[in-house]
């Protein structure tokens, strides 16, 4: 089954002035149900689909594949959100889910063609690792915004007690980037910078140094709970092949 075409022509039936008002109703009660499918305790499907770049371009963010988004958003929040809102409280959710069709908004119909699974993780059902999990969220934490807990406090229980594949922080910013992955997991916490600004423009707070010389070196207690890298601390999956 094609679910592009399935996903257009909902879209079609949505927005169709020739469609008829019961069918219309149908489609719009059909899909504001799915988009209240509960993923966990509690997180609603509809708290990841909203994308402020897609509605400023025009851009419908409708699920391509529905069965594939809702098995990972469960899974990103039964490995990651929930555990983060038990420890700190529910966190803010700034950016969940983005259709391929944002995501593809300014590439060209060359670099399209080139990779169609390429590496966009907000796109929870863009199968870059066939039919494993691959997925990404941005989180604001209102207890580091609000300066309850750091930054860095924060960040390291995420890096030492939960399922991770990358972490992104960001020096001006308190939102969290958070991919879960059940491919090869990098384990990886990289902070990003502004050179114009006077800041390095990637610090890895967790990576390939950690991961090859610190890790090894910790005793058990002290290691972090899912480890090692599978890729020995780099954002290349290739370096573990």
């Amino acid at each position: 089954m094609d679910n592009t075409k399935t996903n257009v022509g909902r879209q079609q039936a949505l927005f169709n002035t020739n469609s008829s008002t019961a069918a219309l109703r149908q489609a719009s009660a059909d899909y504001d149900a799915f988009t209240r499918t509960r993923l966990s305790k509690h997180f609603l499907l509809r708290d990841f689909l909203y994308s402020s770049d897609s509605e400023y371009r025009g851009l419908s963010n409708m699920v391509d594949d529905r069965d594939a988004v809702i098995k990972a958003g469960k899974a990103l929040c039964e490995h990651v959100l929930e555990p983060i809102t038990e420890k700190f409280g529910k966190p803010l959710i700034t950016f969940g889910y983005q259709a391929k069709n944002g995501i593809e908004a300014d590439w060209s119909p060359a670099k399209r063609k080139e990779n169609p699974r390429s590496s966009s993780p907000h796109c929870w059902d863009r199968f870059t690792h066939g039919n494993l999990v691959y997925c990404r969220c941005d989180i604001l934490p209102a207890c580091v915004e609000d300066g309850e807990v750091s930054k860095h406090e924060y960040g390291k229980f995420l890096m030492y007690h939960l399922d991770i594949d990358l972490l992104m922080t960001f020096k001006r910013s308190d939102v969290f980037c958070i991919t879960y992955s059940e491919y090869k997991r990098r384990r990886v916490w990289v902070d990003w910078g502004s050179p114009s600004r006077g800041e390095p423009k990637r610090e890895d707070i967790m990576g390939a140094e950690f991961w090859r010389k610190i890790y090894p070196s910790l005793p058990q207690e002290l290691r972090p709970r899912f480890g090692p890298s599978d890729t020995r601390g780099s954002l290349q999956w290739s370096s573990s092949e």
